[in-house]
């Protein structure tokens, strides 16, 4: 699908440097117009979130994350901003290799993609994560 895409800003919590390099280029591959921003841990991305809302919203359009994190796991992540943010107001993407979801996870998420190891086979989940933010809440750009 063909956007005119806003400046936005997805925080992309990955602690495999790889799988964070390769999501980087497979967003950069679907427009030029959406920076990513990487933290490896959901603890930090709860501090940046949590420090930064306010009247204007969450810091980020779009927080995409793995599932399979040391510590606080991107289910965790998931539920504690769904309890601050809606679907509309900050959507939520999943990313896993091989931890399955499970039913109590999925339900926080907007969309639950497979990584992969190259950015031109992450480029439809990319795709499909541009296409999601866009129709949900793309409204605070325009």
């Amino acid at each position: 699908m063909l956007h005119v895409i806003p400046r936005a800003v997805f925080l992309h919590v990955e602690d495999n440097v790889n799988d964070a390099r390769v999501f980087r280029q497979a967003v950069e591959s679907v427009t030029s117009n959406i920076r990513v921003r990487r933290v490896a841990s959901a603890e930090t991305a709860l501090e940046l979130i949590g420090g930064a809302g306010g009247e204007g919203g969450p810091p980020f359009d779009c927080v995409v994350t793995s599932l399979n994190l040391p510590g606080m796991g991107g289910g965790d992540l998931a539920r504690r901003l769904r309890q601050r943010y809606d679907s509309a107001t900050l959507p939520l993407i999943g990313m896993t290799r091989d931890t399955p979801v499970g039913n109590d996870d999925r339900g926080w998420f907007d969309a639950v993609y497979q990584k992969c190891e190259t950015p031109r086979g992450l480029r439809a989940a990319a795709q499909a994560a541009v296409d999601l933010w866009f129709s949900q809440a793309r409204r605070f750009h325009c």
